[in-house]
């Protein structure tokens, strides 16, 4: 064999056409038509049309041998030639390591050039022109020429790794809880695992570039697509020669080498599942790189192509196991789900049931799942599921009205309220031991019965205590009522055992009493029930109800079992006796009689309703005229004038008696009175002398008041001047002794002495001296105080008629009622 290397462009092929003949058809057709040419054919320089061949070739020599190979320049590549069939030498085919541009079949007297376009490296049924026989001459030899072109090498390996992340939902059946105060309730946690697998797939390998036959071939840009058998799209990394742009396959151009390698190239495809879901699903697929290189202005493209497998298990594997720790439960970890051991659901109950009292409010209970992300890391996720418990709770309450019945007792009071002066003239028989601790009668007494003494025209402002008591007789028909009422949240109901409430009475002084409610049926919200009880008297203590309810346990769908009792007890309601029911007696009608007795006296006689309603014990007062109307009097006064002529004289008492009588009318008919009679004296009438005031009655009963007028000042004249004094007498009683002056000292008692003895009463012998001797005293004498012996003479005189007038000598003091001594700015 020989061959030619030599380079120049390749001519058209169309110069070959020129000379071409008929071509067989049917079984002898390869896989291009050739071109037929008379002569003989020896080298690839002869190629018709091409003159000098640029490329590489060769020659039989002779008709090949059937399955003969020839070297075609560099190691390892070779063309084998072989028959079809094998015993004949007509039709031959070829099998070349390195495509072939030509290849030219001799036989006969002519040759046959089969024109490859693009370069093959196989075909059959080549053969020579046809002869005179009307069949190919027999091959005699076969030239073959090629144009030496790089070749490329790939290698494509698959590989995997798997990371399956996992997803976490708690859930809790139920969620939210109401019962009441000492039940209990379970639930059951549900925790869901959701796997998420993704595949990191490499496809990875090298790209070797190699100029077989060193004909000075660079490569330029290399192109490298990748394609899974299951989805249309493509991957591509790329390089090229040319600097500045980027690449993304990492190729080298190494150094002259005994391989003639002129390109390397390394590359790796790294794709997620996540991104390209078909990757989950793929088998393999084919990565192809399409090289193209330069020679001498000359291009050539070509493709290095090799198929990849991925396997069935991935080189690595992570977040098979997904381990879940809860919270709530002791211990870790809790459980654990396996990928591809599906459903992914746990199911399991809280270690104890909420128990209402001691887990009322929320409750959260979180579980946390763990798997590997790698070798050395880990990941976690978490979810909660919460539950609210609400506690409801029972409330009683009840209330307690007593009742009872009360009759009323009254005790009437009727006293004169009289001077202790004159409390001692009866020796204080029939007075209240104390006297009056307040008000404006302070300090006088109170009196049954009471001895007045007047003088002849004197009157008595007569002062009543009108008084009643009321206490209680006695009581009855004790009784307890009320109600009780049992109440709960409209959201809960509680189921009682037994139905009804329980109440018992709690006295005092020990012991009890059992209560029989009567109640109405049970509502949504509540229980209504009341009650009566008889007591056996006004005892004291309260009353307290209790209801029994019956527990209950659930299981986390809410079926309930019971499981117990508890007791809810009321408030304590005091058994507090008020105003009775019913009332006998609570109220009187007060009527006063005043002089009712006929015969004792001539004055007026009248009685008068003190209050029509009294409701409670009373003490009042009443003097002067107690007739609201002002067009009638009744008058509370005595007068001397009411003595009947008959009780005058020699040997008779001179006394009369003016009787009051208090008297108080009951619901049952029944009257109440109390009497107060006053004794009244006049022993002037009776031959006897008549009675002294003080000096303060005097002062205060002129005809310039404030008291009542007494008709005795006008035997003198209050307007008289009094002595050398330059002052009238009136003037002179309402001048105070300033310092103790003696001058007004006995001017004062003698005044009193002299109007005592003009009203009727006698004097005694001393008296009758010192009012002489008082009198020479004053004759022209100033009001100055008097000193020494003047003064001496003063004080002494003034106590003598002192004495008199206020009834210690002489025939004793007239009584003056406390009212007047009242009315007289309290002199008396």
């Amino acid at each position: 064999m020989s061959t030619t290397r030599r380079w120049r462009p390749l001519l058209a092929t169309a110069l070959l056409l020129a000379t071409a003949a008929a071509l067989p058809t049917g079984a002898w057709a390869a896989s291009v038509q050739p071109t037929t040419f008379s002569g003989n054919f020896t080298s690839c320089d002869d190629l018709p049309g091409v003159a000098t061949w640029a490329g590489l070739g060769g020659s039989t020599g002779s008709a090949p041998v059937n399955g003969q190979s020839y070297n075609l320049g560099a190691p390892g590549q070779t063309i084998t030639f072989n028959y079809t069939p094998a015993d004949q030498s007509k039709f031959i085919g070829f099998t070349s390591t390195v495509p072939m541009d030509y290849i030219v079949v001799k036989g006969g007297n002519a040759y046959n050039v089969f024109h490859y376009d693009p370069a093959a490296l196989s075909d059959i049924n080549l053969f020579a022109p046809i002869n005179s026989s009307g069949e190919p001459a027999g091959v005699s030899h076969v030239v073959f020429c090629f144009l030496p072109k790089p070749s490329g090498e790939k290698t494509a390996t698959a590989s995997w790794k798997r990371y399956t992340d996992w997803q976490i939902e708690k859930t809790v059946t139920p969620e939210s809880i109401v019962m009441f105060d000492g039940d209990s309730h379970q639930v059951e946690y549900t925790v869901t695992a959701t796997p998420t697998t993704r595949g990191m797939y490499r496809v990875a390998g090298a790209i070797t570039v190699k100029d077989p036959f060193g004909f000075g071939w660079k490569t330029t840009a290399v192109v490298d697509t990748m394609q899974f058998n299951n989805s249309a799209t493509q991957f591509q990394l790329s390089w090229t020669s040319q600097g500045g742009d980027t690449d993304t396959l990492a190729c080298v151009k190494p150094a002259a080498n005994p391989d003639k390698i002129i390109l390397t190239c390394d590359y790796a495809f790294d794709l997620s599942s996540n991104t390209h879901p078909f990757l989950l699903n793929a088998s393999g697929g084919v990565n192809a790189a399409g090289i193209t290189s330069e020679r001498n202005g000359g291009t050539y493209t070509f493709v290095a192509s090799a198929a990849f497998s991925i396997p069935a298990n991935p080189a690595e594997s992570y977040g098979d196991t997904f381990v879940i720790d809860d919270s709530m439960l002791p211990g870790d970890p809790n459980h654990s789900f396996s990928l591809g051991n599906g459903p992914y659901v746990w199911t399991y109950p809280r270690p104890s049931p909420f128990v209402c009292g001691a887990d009322e409010g929320q409750h959260n209970n979180t579980a946390t799942g763990t798997w590997s992300t790698s070798a050395s890391t880990n990941a976690t996720a978490s979810d909660s599921a919460m539950v609210t418990v609400a506690c409801r709770t029972v409330a009683i309450s009840k209330t307690a009205q007593t009742r009872y019945d009360r009759d009323y007792a009254w005790a009437p009071d009727k006293h004169v309220v009289v001077s202790p002066a004159d409390a001692k003239v009866v020796g204080m028989q029939g007075c209240l031991p104390d006297p009056i601790a307040s008000g404006i009668y302070a300090g006088n007494f109170l009196c049954d019965d009471v001895d007045v003494l007047l003088n002849v025209g004197g009157n008595y402002e007569t002062v009543y205590r009108l008084a009643a008591t009321r206490s209680t007789e006695s009581e009855s028909g004790f009784a307890v009522s009320g109600s009780i009422m049992v109440t709960w949240p409209a959201d809960a109901t509680p189921q009682f055992s037994p139905a009804d409430p329980s109440d018992t009475l709690h006295f005092a002084g020990g012991g009890t009493q059992s209560v029989s409610p009567t109640c109405d049926p049970q509502g949504a919200t509540s229980l209504n029930c009341t009650y009566d009880a008889a007591l056996s008297g006004k005892l004291e203590g309260y009353n307290e109800a209790s209801i029994q309810r019956v527990l209950k346990c659930y299981d986390a769908a809410g079926n309930a079992s019971d499981c117990g009792f508890t007791s809810y007890t009321s408030n304590q309601a005091a058994l507090v006796y008020g105003s009775p029911n019913v009332e006998t007696d609570a109220c009187v009608q007060v009527s006063d009689l005043f002089n009712g007795i006929p015969g004792l006296n001539l004055g007026d006689t009248f009685g008068w309703q003190v209050s029509p309603l009294m409701c409670s014990s009373f003490a009042q007062y009443v003097t002067g005229d107690i007739n609201p109307d002002p067009g009638i009097v009744n008058s509370l006064d005595l007068f001397a004038a009411w003595i009947l002529p008959s009780q005058t004289g020699p040997g008779n008492t001179c006394e009369f008696m003016v009787p009051n009588l208090l008297t108080l009318a009951t619901d049952n008919g029944v009257n109440k009175s109390d009497e107060a009679v006053i004794t009244v004296s006049v022993p002037e009438l009776c031959a006897n002398s008549g009675c002294t005031y003080t000096q303060g009655y005097w002062k205060t009963h002129s005809k310039y008041g404030p008291a009542p007028y007494d008709a005795t000042w006008a035997a003198i004249g209050e307007d008289t001047l009094f002595f050398a004094s330059g002052q009238t007498w009136y003037k002179v009683f309402w001048t105070p002794p300033k310092g103790g002056n003696a001058y007004y000292i006995l001017a004062h008692q003698y005044m009193a002495a002299r109007l005592n003895a003009e009203a009727g009463a006698g004097a005694p012998s001393n008296v009758q001296a010192a009012i002489a001797e008082a009198t020479a005293w004053f004759i022209g004498r100033s009001t100055t105080a008097p000193k020494g012996a003047a003064r001496d003479t003063a004080i002494r005189l003034a106590g003598i008629l002192g004495a008199y007038n206020e009834g210690t000598t002489g025939p004793g003091h007239c009584s003056v009622s406390p009212a007047t001594v009242i009315d007289g700015g309290g002199n008396s």
